[in-house]
């Protein structure tokens, strides 16, 4: 009678101990829902694109051996095909309109332009030096290309209805980051190797105005609330997360954030920014234009790569490397209300 007590209580402390950390996880902002394998891809993953209506995600895949891009298929929820003739794809847009495929490439310095079905290739032409992150504009259907270094840089613009390069933008470095103001006519980007963030005049076709950056080096990606008319910043050196007035370009507060950032993104519908980064995920809730909940940090993979928060899915994708005998694989997560 005794030894079924204690293995009662046991199993009661047991269960005591796991409540708080089952708690814990359904109280989790984001749910991971779902991985999808990337067997034999190789190398760092980069700048994700998604196929709305076709369900599917184009992931560039730059390791010295692999030098392709992944085909996702999101409804069968596996890897279907591998494009192949890349040199260290880094930027990647398809236009829904022309059902094509726009591929940056920093080795050549090209932009590489596939078929949406087939993924046969149609053109390719020069953008500029280590060709890298791209923006679109669905208005003009133009494609923005960041090119460049730390010393000088530039945006190529390249027409999707004519599948031409038809000029460029300069700026101080190397652009990235690329994000949209709507209504309007600014780009923000963050400039490689300084320690400010530039705004371009796509209309204009010139850089208009600099923006300090103070405390942090090292910038990553950017996201918008084109609401609040707030930019967001993550910073990897230290890993910060650095909200923006963009009405006057001065900085509201700087947030902790997760090491390596590869991903910021706005959920407008809850109000939260995801940042992603080296084995979590930050969320952010937004109380108001200049005030932000602490940092609620979801497990994710060691050495996870950029990412992508796809709205229209309710979902953020989240690209991990190969290491060791782990292989590549696309983390799933659903936004929990």
């Amino acid at each position: 009678m005794k030894k079924h007590y204690a293995t009662i209580v046991v199993v009661c402390l047991f269960a005591f101990l796991l409540a708080p950390t089952a708690k814990a996880q359904s109280d989790a902002p984001l749910k991971l829902v779902q991985t999808i394998p990337m067997p034999s891809v190789q190398g760092r993953l980069d700048h994700i694109t998604v196929d709305l209506k076709g369900k599917r995600l184009f992931i560039p895949a730059n390791g010295e051996n692999q030098n392709t891009v992944e085909v996702i298929d999101l409804q069968a929820g596996k890897r279907i095909f591998s494009i192949p003739g890349q040199s260290k794809p880094q930027g990647t847009f398809y236009s829904p309109d022309f059902n094509t495929l726009f591929v940056t490439n920093g080795t050549d310095g090209t932009c590489k332009i596939f078929r949406g079905d087939n993924f046969k290739l149609i053109d390719s032409f020069q953008l500029g030096a280590d060709a890298n992150q791209v923006g679109y504009d669905p208005d003009t259907k133009y494609l923005y290309a960041g090119f460049g270094d730390r010393n000088s840089g530039g945006l190529a613009i390249v027409d999707t209805s004519k599948n031409q390069h038809i000029g460029d933008i300069k700026t101080d470095a190397r652009p990235g980051g690329i994000t949209f103001e709507k209504p309007g006519s600014r780009i923000f980007v963050n400039l490689t190797g300084a320690t400010k963030l530039g705004v371009i005049d796509s209309k204009k076709r010139e850089q208009i105005a600099t923006w300090p950056v103070a405390g942090a080096e090292n910038y990553g990606p950017l996201a918008l609330d084109e609401t609040h008319h707030r930019l967001f910043l993550g910073t990897r050196k230290p890993p910060m997360l650095i909200v923006f007035d963009t009405e006057t370009g001065k900085q509201i507060t700087q947030l902790e954030s997760v090491p390596a950032i590869d991903g910021v993104w706005y959920d407008s519908k809850r109000k939260r920014i995801y940042v992603t980064g080296n084995g979590f995920v930050a969320v952010y809730q937004e109380k108001s234009a200049d005030d932000y909940a602490p940092m609620v940090k979801v497990p994710s993979e060691t050495d996870s790569q950029p990412s992508i928060w796809v709205p229209q899915f309710n979902r953020l994708y989240i690209s991990v490397p190969q290491a060791g005998n782990h292989e590549a694989e696309v983390l799933v997560y659903e936004p929990q209300s």
